[in-house]
């Protein structure tokens, strides 16, 4: 006969395991909260609220062909779909965008090469605010579109420019290099279609000048990350600190969201791959600079930054792609998942970089070396409806 106080005890330890495991199900959050100046701090701890999620892809789309001019895509560097399902595709290569239905039918094409109204030089990113315009920015410059496809204005930005958000009120947000004595910082601007400074959100430190006056840019430079949430604001963050600010189109932080996580610092091996890397590029350029020199002049910070990319559903969910080892070559992408309201929700694992997630779908791009064809797939997320948005 078995002991009852044993079966008890493991009785009492079941329930117990089951409660906790039905606690994590149902989102118990183990971080805090505070208020700092009417802006609300979210802390998260450094595991999800809901754990680990597989997002459940299925293809569902393929675009491209090189037998119909209207689906030969050279060199896509940005996708973008709107309200109805529309896709849009940057083919920089060709100087185009291409406007396809929610189908994959062929719509039309926006722009075209030159330098006219509507005419793009290089065009390399796509946004659209929340009326379904489109904008394509390219160096110094920044084209609106209607809805329809049709031109309606360029706005000149002589500022170095390395990602933009429209408002809804004719103004741009953009993130790009500030000078300042001895170096260039990181800012978060608001810039009118003149391209005059109207407010900076914020400063962060960028690269210092090397006495010979260059920096050198590499895979663990100062960045800031940016993306928008469609007709609310923006949410950037600095790649040095785990820290994301959640803007509105005046600038005003609204959340900050914070995830506790150690920085890890640089092994030799990885200086040594980027030194190593820098310098076998710049021999190409004939510039004849030593290794020395070179690790000099990139400055790689004390730790590896911890994250090298943002991106918003429309579901307002925050994707955050973790930074990996330079060493680290394999194909998976971690990304940690939060909500609207800033909690950290889930974490995952893609084998790729989406250019767009939106109503239930990811857009991706495939080049073959084989043919040099390049494909536009779409995959659809089959548990999009039971991820959660924020904490319930």
């Amino acid at each position: 006969m078995k002991n009852p106080i044993f079966l008890s005890a493991l009785t009492f330890i079941l329930l117990f395991f089951s409660f906790f495991l039905s606690a994590g199900q149902q989102g118990i959050f183990r971080g805090r909260t505070e208020d700092k100046n009417g802006v609300k701090i979210v802390k998260n701890p450094s595991r999800p609220v809901y754990g680990r999620i597989t997002l459940d892809l299925e293809k569902d789309l393929t675009l491209g062909s090189e037998s119909e001019e209207n689906y030969i895509f050279y060199r896509v560097w940005d996708i973008q779909a709107d309200a109805r399902g529309n896709i849009f595709v940057l083919d920089s290569g060709a100087h185009r965008i291409q406007k396809y239905d929610r189908n994959g039918k062929y719509l039309r094409s926006i722009g075209r090469q030159g330098q006219g109204p509507g005419e793009f030089e290089r065009p390399i990113m796509l946004a659209m605010d929340s009326h379904n315009n489109l904008y394509v920015g390219e160096m110094a410059k920044i084209h609106e579109f209607d809805p329809n496809g049709e031109f309606v204005m360029a706005a000149n930005i002589p500022f170095f420019y390395m990602n933009f958000a429209p408002d809804d009120r004719g103004n741009f947000i953009v993130t790009g290099r500030v000078t300042k004595e001895g170096g260039q910082n990181l800012g978060v601007l608001i810039l009118n279609p003149e391209g005059e400074i109207l407010k900076k959100i914020t400063e962060f430190p960028g690269l210092p000048l090397h006495e010979s006056g260059t920096t050198i840019s590499h895979d663990y430079s100062p960045q800031v990350r940016f993306s928008t949430i469609a007709g609310k604001g923006i949410v950037y963050g600095y790649n040095l600190a785990y820290r994301l600010y959640i803007a509105d189109f005046s600038g005003r932080n609204v959340l900050i969201i914070e995830k506790e996580k150690a920085p890890q610092a640089i092994s030799r091996q990885e200086k040594n791959k980027i030194i190593n890397e820098l310098h076998k590029n710049l021999s190409r350029a004939e510039l004849g600079w030593s290794k020395n020199l070179i690790a000099k002049m990139a400055n790689l910070p004390k730790h590896r930054p911890f994250f090298d990319r943002i991106m918003v559903d429309d579901e307002g969910r925050i994707y955050v792609r973790r930074r990996k080892s330079v060493l680290d070559d394999s194909p998976g992408m971690a990304f940690d998942i939060f909500g609207s309201d800033g909690h950290y929700l889930y974490e995952t694992e893609l084998s790729f970089l989406p250019m767009c997630i939106r109503a239930g779908h990811m857009y991706h791009t495939v080049y073959s070396e084989e043919t040099g064809e390049v494909k536009v797939i779409r995959y659809r997320i089959k548990n999009w409806d039971r991820m959660y948005s924020s904490l319930d």
